[in-house]
This record gives structure tokens, C-alpha cells and sequence, in this order.
């Protein structure tokens, strides 16, 4: 089975869109197992962060109830990694932890909208690509 780390952007995005955006398909199927997410304790750290900040509280009009049982669900069903491997190789620093995740957790792909990590396209065999271009091979399997 495929290993992945969603961007942050991602999973806040699944919450935040519009029903049946890529964001909230490619989430439905994290539920339904058809792939294992792998993320980390700081990358759970940066989407409850970003869940409450005032700007994005008015896009997705979620209770904090709501949005703990989102953080929850994610922490229950995905693989934790500590997230502690040391990468230094992104542009943006606050992106390592991403890299970090995916390194320990093996993955196979991330998936983000940030250029940055879309500008490395790989990055020790893990593949980085677009929502869109993951739920093409999602449907493919």
C-alpha cells in the first residue's frame, strides 16, 4: 500500500473546501485506507495552528469540537512518526518537517501545492507531487 505525507495546505484544505474538492476526495480516501498517511507530531502541531487561526475559522465555519475530532481521526488512523530525522535541504526551513516525516515514515509520495517542495520533484525516492497529479494514481489503483 502506497505511504504518504500530505502538506499541510492539503489537509487543510480537505477541511476548509467546498464538498467533493481534490482536498476532501483524496482525505475520503485516507479514511477508506486506501493509503497509509504518515505524518508527524509537528506536522499535526501546524494544522490544528492553522484550523484556528481567525482567517481560516470563517472558511471552514467548523466548532472546535469538530475540528478536534478531525485531529483526532487523523492521529487514530494515520502512522505517527516522530518526525525528529534532521533535513536541511528545503528552501523554506518551515518545510523540513515535511521532508523529516516522509524520510522516517518511508513514504513513497508527498503531496502539496507548495513550490518549493514541488520544485525538488523527489527527494530520496519519494516522489512530490500536486493533490491532482496523487488522485490520478488513486484512481488508477
Amino acid at each position: 500500500m502506497m505511504r504518504v505525507v500530505l502538506d499541510t495546505n492539503t489537509l487543510v484544505s480537505a477541511v476548509i473546501n467546498i464538498p467533493f474538492s481534490v482536498s476532501q476526495e483524496i482525505y475520503q480516501n485516507f479514511i477508506n485506507k486506501h493509503f497509509v498517511l504518515i505524518i508527524s507530531p509537528a506536522l499535526i502541531a501546524e494544522v490544528e495552528d492553522v484550523l484556528q487561526r481567525d482567517k481560516v475559522v470563517k472558511l471552514h465555519k467548523q466548532t472546535l469540537q469538530e475540528l478536534q475530532k478531525f485531529i483526532k481521526e487523523l492521529i487514530n488512523l494515520s502512522y505517527v512518526v516522530s518526525g525528529e530525522v534532521e533535513i536541511e535541504i528545503v528552501r523554506d526551513p518551515k518545510d523540513d518537517k515535511i521532508i523529516s516525516a516522509a524520510v522516517e515514515g518511508k513514504a513513497d509520495y508527498i503531496v502539496s501545492r507548495d513550490k518549493d517542495l514541488l520544485d525538488l520533484k523527489e527527494y530520496h525516492r519519494i516522489k512530490i507531487i500536486t493533490p491532482e497529479n496523487f488522485m490520478e494514481l488513486l484512481r488508477w489503483k
